[in-house]
């Protein structure tokens, strides 16, 4: 059971990106931008992976415990969970999206959909890939990634923050006093 969740976690990590290249294609035309935080997020996620992964003999890959097939498969449903809830909200955001932190043209405010339960549902739904993979995988670099995912998504949820407060001054006040940012009612 743990090979075929390790396997399956692996797919649906691929699926995710292959779903989000195929739909950076469809966005509205970029009205402003606060820079290239949304690069250098991505930009220092993926070197790590590429980088540390081949340390096969590096304490990044040592072993923290041995999960049991039950927590395999559990980590495996986790894992779509959270790539369903991604995915939900990169579908619902559409053509507002952007992998950098901007305003498109005719830009709305989302606030369906996963939008209705966080503010941020695509990290939500990443970082709760991350940490049911760091679990499967049982492994130090998991751990290590999933951290360095949180430091580069948080300055980045901070800009978007600011930029649609600005964008949107009556409303977006009044959804981010009902909505939590990340966790549903609590964080």
């Amino acid at each position: 059971m743990q090979q075929f969740a390790d396997d399956a976690i692996r797919v649906t990590w691929y699926v995710v990106g292959a779903l989000w290249l195929i739909l950076a294609f469809r966005t509205k035309r970029t009205v402003r931008s606060s820079g290239g935080m949304g690069r250098i997020a991505v930009i220092v996620v993926v070197a790590v992976l590429v980088l540390a992964r081949p340390l096969s003999n590096s304490s990044l890959h040592n072993k923290i415990w041995s999960p049991s097939s039950t927590w395999s498969a559990g980590a495996l449903a986790v894992v779509i969970l959270g790539a369903a809830f991604a995915v939900w909200a990169r579908v619902t955001i559409g053509a507002n999206w952007s992998g950098v932190v901007t305003v498109k043209e005719d830009h709305e405010l989302i606030q369906r959909g996963p939008y209705h339960l966080v503010r941020h549902p695509i990290y939500s739904g990443l970082l709760l890939m991350g940490l049911a993979s760091a679990v499967a995988y049982d492994e130090v670099y998991g751990f290590a990634i999933l951290a360095i995912a949180i430091v580069a998504f948080v300055p980045k949820m901070m800009l978007e923050e600011k930029l649609m407060t600005e964008q949107f001054p009556d409303e977006y006040p009044q959804y981010r006093e009902h909505v939590k940012a990340i966790i549903p009612y609590i964080v």
